[in-house]
């Protein structure tokens, strides 16, 4: 079997950016200040209640996030069912995606986050924050689950993959830096209030809303297109979140692996993922298999 890689240094270092912004009090009950009218006297009046409905559709969204995360991880780690997976994919790209019009977001959610941690003023309710962190909590323990059977964006791909090609290791060893380099920028602009990136290069949530420019269209159309020979090219090449995923993966207590005492080093799954995630076994010494 192979032998994990190892945590590089920077890549603790986001890990422990990651459970620090866990951490921090932003937990408002408004989206956004109120706006200010100084200029013109005008004192708003007092908020008797909020808008019908409002917190409590979000704290069922969040809820539904978290019954996503644990069947995820049940369906991997216990009943180990790729079909059952299948359609918690599906059930989620309806709910999340086409239903909510991709608004309960995870990957979104990191810039109100940075954006709350940068300006005071800026404010987020607890479920943006609880969205944010269910994901990241699971990954530490079960490892990436929201990415396998919960995320709206890795679904719309998984639906269009037709016959998938095996990417050279080099090349997806190089693209593997971009996510990184892609969370840098977006954490910048919403830390700077220049804007939210990833929202406005969101590939995929104008055929969830049904609505978009044509730009819009044309990148999340191009992807989709890119999704059918090469499995989740978003997920692995581009996806902010899904680095941060990554990195608290790689301690997560439990796993999906493959059962040494059931393994014939066949090769046969590592050459049928669409993915690239299963790498060559090794000797227990550390060396190749021959």
């Amino acid at each position: 079997m192979a032998h994990p890689r190892r945590t590089p240094v920077w890549g603790w270092a986001l890990v422990a950016v990651a459970v620090a912004i866990l951490a921090v009090p932003a937990l408002a009950v408004e989206r956004f200040p109120p706006p200010d009218f100084t200029e013109t006297g005008h004192t708003l009046p007092p908020l008797v209640q909020p808008p019908p409905g409002a917190a409590w559709q979000d704290i069922i969204h969040a809820a539904a996030l978290a019954v996503g995360l644990a069947l995820a991880a049940w369906f991997a780690l216990r009943l180990r069912s790729r079909m059952a997976i299948a359609w918690l994919s599906v059930a989620s790209l309806l709910y999340f995606g086409f239903y909510l019009g991709g608004c309960v977001c995870p990957i979104g959610s990191i810039q109100n986050v940075t954006a709350a941690l940068a300006d005071p003023a800026y404010t987020v309710p607890v479920t943006v924050v609880l969205i944010f962190a269910l994901p990241l909590v699971f990954a530490l323990l079960v490892g990436r689950v929201f990415c396998s059977g919960v995320c709206p964006l890795g679904a719309i791909q998984d639906l269009v993959l037709l016959k998938p090609l095996r990417l050279p290791l080099w090349l997806q060893s190089a693209l593997s830096c971009v996510p990184l380099v892609y969370l840098g920028l977006a954490v910048l602009y919403a830390a700077t209030g220049s804007g939210f990136v990833i929202c406005q290069w969101d590939p995929f949530v104008a055929f969830f809303r049904l609505d978009g420019s044509p730009g819009m269209f044309l990148w999340g159309g191009g992807l989709l297109v890119l999704s059918t020979f090469i499995g989740r090219p978003y997920c692995r090449f581009l996806c902010p979140y899904g680095a941060l995923l990554g990195l608290c993966a790689r301690v997560a207590a439990w796993r999906v692996s493959t059962t040494p005492d059931e393994c014939v080093n066949c090769r046969l799954c590592e050459n049928a993922c669409p993915f690239g995630a299963i790498r060559a076994p090794t000797y227990e010494g550390g060396g190749p298999q021959p």
